[in-house]
């Protein structure tokens, strides 16, 4: 998830009250940028070739053969006065006041904050916790082979009913899945996958011979595409079987290494989510907050009544991180 945007803001100083503060919304040059001759004058500011080059070499070579030419590093100098003038018109008619400019600032502000909180100096993940994880989550990367089955099952005695049960499933379509599950929910006699239509999950080869019977595990491997039926009844040690087959998963063997970046983002996003906890419940902590569960519970909220026209720009809202336990 992307959380964080660049910003040209720099916030200065912050008041005594909680929530104040004074911004500067004059340009911030590159870092190192000293010096140089000018390009550009306009007021009391100025752009130098210092800062065009600090500018060009923060570009990818794609964009920086852009500007190759004389009138290409015009236009592109033209462009950045273009801007800095109208921010000052902005903050000469009194715009940096106005309530969206401020809940955009502090929308923004909220996102550096996370930024520096969640992503700067958390050290990464190491090759240890990775072999950690890995150990004890193998089955995620250490997989055999799934096949996924829908039967329609009978007694052994009932081979008759079977029979034309098959006819009719060798009647429909190959992949008329809702065809098949029907006649499963009507006529299996498996309580364990009737009201699923038929349907046994994936298993593995040996999966499927301990719950139903290595006859049945035969007859998966028989099966080619998806849809393809058993052209006869598969008996088992307990039953009679019209198996169709609905999917097959290949074998999955990553070894560590192979597994490594998958793992480091997963233990980064739950760090990440750790510490935006922690940094709530300080927050919470040092702010003494308190909720009215009575007034929230009184509330009436009406999903039907019309929207009313907005006074005030929508409040920021950060969603709790979804929870690891």
């Amino acid at each position: 998830m992307n959380w964080f945007r660049s910003v040209c803001l720099l916030f200065l100083c912050a008041c005594d009250a909680p929530g104040v503060a004074k911004m500067d919304f004059r340009r911030t040059p590159p870092a190192g940028a000293t010096g140089g001759t000018w390009v550009a004058k306009f007021g009391a500011q100025a752009i130098t070739d210092a800062e065009l080059a600090a500018r060009f070499a923060e570009m990818n070579p794609y964009a920086r053969a852009r500007f190759q030419t004389v009138e290409q590093r015009r236009d592109y100098v033209e462009g950045l006065v273009r801007f800095e003038l109208l921010a000052q018109e902005a903050v000469r008619r009194n715009l940096h006041n106005d309530p969206e400019v401020i809940e955009a600032a502090r929308r923004v502000m909220v996102q550096q904050l996370l930024k520096k909180e969640l992503d700067e100096g958390s050290g990464g993940v190491t090759d240890a916790q990775v072999a950690a994880y890995y150990q004890a989550h193998t089955s995620d990367y250490v997989k055999p082979a799934m096949t996924r089955l829908s039967h329609i099952a009978f007694k052994k005695e009932d081979r008759a009913i079977a029979e034309d049960i098959l006819a009719k499933a060798k009647a429909l379509a190959p992949l008329d899945a809702a065809g098949f599950g029907k006649l499963a929910r009507e006529t299996s006699q498996d309580e364990r996958t009737r009201e699923l239509d038929g349907d046994m999950r994936f298993l593995s080869d040996e999966e499927l011979s301990t719950q139903y019977g290595p006859e049945l595990a035969a007859a998966a491997a028989s099966l080619v595409r998806v849809g393809d039926l058993a052209p006869a009844l598969i008996e088992t040690p307990k039953a009679l079987h019209v198996v169709k087959l609905q999917g097959r998963q290949l074998a999955l063997n990553l070894s560590v290494d192979q597994a490594k970046p998958s793992i480091q983002q997963l233990l980064a996003n739950e760090s990440k989510q750790e510490r935006f906890r922690a940094l709530m419940d300080r927050l919470k902590k040092d702010a003494h907050l308190e909720l009215n569960e009575s007034s929230l519970a009184a509330m009436v909220v009406d999903p039907k009544a019309p929207a009313v026209p907005s006074t005030a720009p929508s409040p920021g809202f950060i969603p709790a991180p979804p929870s690891t336990k």
